[in-house]
């Protein structure tokens, strides 16, 4: 009912674009115009295998032609690979703040529907037993109403028909929200603890796909990554909506 009321009063009064603040008519999408929605652009290969962040110039390895970055052949990451569907850049880091913040839920068929349709070819559900999203806190979860992480999981779902663990990851850590910390050290000591698994049973022998909406520093993958690892997974990959331009391990993105 409260999506239909927004819908409802979105087209007797519309509203300016939050992106633009240009008076909008009614689009494809509510809150923001067709013209900074199409400027969202999806991420797009070459990128480094591993942690899927897009490079400008490729060359593959001659052993075994694989394209990975400086950083994962420096220090590997705890993930099998990581894909993003697009920057998180001024459109979409609006349209994330609405949904999640102002809990304009009326996005979540927006984003599902964006990241669907621009989803990476190297990813398909016959390869994953379990779709796992990032939990929050049920303390969090009771002020937001809903998880993000999880509609977008349901989202896709759907489309693979795969299931969905929404009990087996736990937050276990009322932190603070990571975007409000502002160096990695402070992000790491904020998530570290915060996640647990209550039936290993689930995650042992599986194929898992660890879902959030953002990546920026990748603490909190890494810290639910360490919980995962332990219930002996046979291998995790990792879907967010964004990530940021700077969720690269260092500086160097040369492929060598």
């Amino acid at each position: 009912m409260n999506k239909w009321l927004e819908t409802l009063i979105t087209f007797v009064y519309p509203a300016k674009c939050q992106c633009c603040k240009v008076p909008m008519a009614v689009g494809r999408v509510h809150y923001i115009c067709d013209e900074c929605w199409e400027k969202i652009e999806p991420l797009v290969p070459p990128w480094c295998e591993i942690c899927g962040m897009p490079v400008h110039f490729v060359k593959a390895n001659s052993a075994n032609h694989a394209h990975i970055c400086v950083d994962c052949r420096a220090q590997p990451p705890l993930y099998d690979k990581l894909r993003s569907i697009a920057f998180y850049e001024p459109t979409l880091r609006e349209a994330i703040h609405l949904f999640k913040y102002d809990r304009k839920q009326i996005f979540a068929k927006h984003l599902i529907r964006f990241m669907l349709k621009h989803f990476p070819a190297d990813l398909s559900g016959e390869d994953y037993d379990l779709l796992l999203p990032i939990p929050l806190h049920r303390k969090r979860y009771r002020q937001r109403g809903f998880n993000q992480a999880e509609q977008i999981a349901q989202g896709i779902a759907r489309i693979w028909k795969v299931p969905i663990g929404t009990e087996v990851l736990r937050r276990i850590k009322d932190t603070v929200p990571q975007s409000s910390l502002n160096s990695r050290q402070e992000r790491v000591e904020n998530i570290t603890g915060a996640f647990e698994i209550s039936s290993p049973e689930f995650i042992r022998n599986r194929k898992i796909l660890l879902i959030d909406d953002i990546f920026t520093t990748g603490t909190t993958v890494n810290e639910a990554l360490s919980v995962l690892n332990v219930a002996e997974a046979t291998g995790i990959d990792v879907l967010t909506l964004a990530r940021t331009r700077s969720s690269a391990l260092g500086i160097g993105l040369n492929l060598t």
